[in-house]
């Protein structure tokens, strides 16, 4: 049996006007998006800046999300951590809050072989009893695995996933031909999920159910339920919403517009070096969820 599946939203982080995490911010996102019937949360997804975080907001962050759903849906955290010592550590504190599972991502700094990359993620998974997806971005982390590689990591006794945040679906058939049945392969983004559910994903980990989640959650299930007709209105809806994302390879403070511009207590800060909001992805943002008919 799959541990996870459907649609998992990467969380967006909200912080006060000193930087802090704003729990109450944090407390009504998590139950909007439960509420509105996403079956999983991702917390310190790359979406929710977790490589510029320091340990106490991480900390924070789980906190908060894990109180706020208070077992209503899994929680995954995100591990993006430069080294092996460090994302261990980062590991251990998710179970002991009590996460549900880990994203692991490697970061790159040197170029590494296959083999220390297995060794990466055996070290990280043997210090965990909870299931760990395996974090594929390439264009972020600079590290390419083939989905052979990454069937590899999948013998690993926890590692029961990936997140394949590419756009050839023929990889991500591939990762699927290649692992049992059991292994969950999610695709990164929900634009393209009719055809990367097609090929055997079992859902998407992306942030775009922050701003519609019923709209993802009513895609999903019309591909489960085989309403090819409905599916690909659906996904037409939900590909309308692609400048919120696909406008900037760092769309963090524009998709934390979209959620003020619907009414959630949501501030644009980001944390360096992430760029700030400009007023054009202010306008975009507002001009986008118009034209989606999501605003007046």
């Amino acid at each position: 049996m799959k541990r996870f599946k459907g649609i998992f939203t990467v969380m967006l982080n909200s912080y006060d006007p000193v930087g802090a995490v704003d729990r109450p911010a944090m407390e009504e996102l998590t139950s909007f998006l439960i509420d509105s019937g996403v079956h999983g949360l991702v917390v310190l997804g790359s979406n929710g800046e977790c490589p510029y975080l320091t340990r106490e907001l991480q900390m924070d962050a789980i906190d908060t999300v894990l109180s706020a759903a208070d077992g209503r849906v899994p929680v995954v955290v995100g591990i993006n951590e430069r080294g092996t010592e460090p994302a261990m550590e980062l590991a251990r504190y998710a179970e002991e809050a009590g996460a549900d599972g880990l994203l692991v991502a490697l970061p790159v700094f040197y170029q590494l072989q296959e083999d220390q990359v297995y060794r990466h993620y055996e070290q990280v998974c043997a210090c965990t009893r909870l299931p760990v997806l395996y974090y594929n971005y390439p264009s972020a982390t600079g590290l390419t695995m083939a989905p052979q590689s990454i069937a590899r990591l999948a013998g690993i006794d926890n590692l029961v996933g990936a997140k394949e945040t590419i756009f050839d679906i023929e990889e991500v058939r591939a990762l699927v031909e290649a692992t049992d049945r059991d292994f969950c392969a999610f695709t990164g983004m929900c634009f393209n999920l009719v055809a990367a559910m097609e090929a055997g994903a079992c859902g998407a980990i992306c942030p775009l159910p922050n701003v519609a989640p019923r709209k993802t959650v009513e895609l999903y299930d019309a591909i489960v339920a085989g309403e090819a007709e409905a599916a690909s209105r659906l996904q037409g809806e939900v590909i309308a919403l692609a400048p919120l994302m696909a406008s900037s390879p760092t769309p963090h403070a524009m998709m934390k517009e979209a959620l003020r511009l619907l009414g959630h207590p949501f501030s644009a800060i980001v944390k360096g070096p992430l760029p700030e909001l400009t007023q054009q992805q202010a306008d975009l943002a507002r001009d986008t969820l118009k034209n989606a008919g999501m605003l007046q």
